[in-house]
């Protein structure tokens, strides 16, 4: 478990985090912070240097698995770090210890139960399908190869986007925790909680994988339209007006546009 994980999509890649991220990920947190009210998100360079370093803590530990969001152009293949998700909250029942704690971890390395969180995305990789293609990438990650009992997610009670968006995942929601965890504006907030469990979660993957095939369709079909020009104004001429043309005169006619075939697109 604690090897590097990569997971691989069509619109994204989720990395390790590591260090040679931090150019990237200060870029996508500091450009443009709207829509960040609810989730924290590192300001600055040394704040990106320790988030990168605890996450890298985390994961040695073995209590979270952080990765980087990197978007892939389906098209030009052109890449660019955009954010941040993980695997955290790790739990071990079978280490042998009651309760269970961190810092024991079962023999197989594998967790029993996770968390996804610490999600962000800068605005412009936002509903594209990145994270809805993350999110199934991460689940069946936990489900398939960890094959945990359960997934869970949270978010600031205030957070109605966010709550909306895991609910569209197939999660149950379970309640509210309250005064639960501190706030990204510096208070104390209520907490949503949501979870999946290994039951439900064939049907979730289904949901998941229609919901990214249309964004995936969307984004071809987006990028293989040409741009349309204007159509010419059509001039109505009455037809006793139109003078005939001798029988000797050439024709001109406008040269044909050669037909360019679409670039096939490579199977996912």
């Amino acid at each position: 478990m604690r090897s590097p994980v990569t997971l691989h999509g069509n619109l994204c890649r989720l990395e390790l985090m590591r260090p040679d991220h931090i150019d990237g990920l200060l870029s996508a947190a500091t450009a443009d912070r709207s829509t960040f009210d609810f989730t924290y998100v590192p300001r600055d360079h040394d704040a990106v240097v320790r988030y990168v370093a605890l996450a890298s803590s985390d994961f040695a530990a073995g209590v979270a698995v952080p990765f980087t969001t990197i978007a892939i152009d389906p098209l030009t293949g052109e890449e660019r770090i955009v954010g941040t998700s993980r695997l955290r909250e790790l739990e071990y029942w079978r280490a042998g210890v009651w309760p269970p704690r961190h810092g024991h971890v079962n023999a197989d390395g594998r967790p029993d139960a996770a968390e996804i969180g610490s999600t962000w995305l800068h605005p412009s990789a936002q509903r594209t399908g990145i994270n809805t293609e993350a999110k199934l990438m991460m689940l069946t990650y936990a489900f398939e190869t960890w094959d945990v009992h359960r997934v869970s997610l949270k978010t600031d009670v205030r957070n109605t986007r966010s709550r909306a968006a895991i609910s569209a995942l197939g999660a149950q929601f379970e309640g509210i925790k309250r005064a639960h965890f501190p706030a990204a504006d510096g208070g104390v907030r209520d907490s949503a909680l949501f979870s999946i469990v290994r039951a439900e979660w064939p049907a979730a993957k289904a949901n998941l994988e229609a919901r990214l095939l249309r964004y995936l369709d969307r984004a071809t079909t987006a990028a293989l339209e040409p741009a349309l020009e204007p159509a010419a104004a059509v001039t109505t001429v009455e037809p006793h007006l139109v003078e005939p043309l001798p029988l000797d005169t050439a024709i001109e006619t406008a040269p044909v546009a050669p037909v360019v075939q679409a670039p096939a697109i490579p199977a996912a």
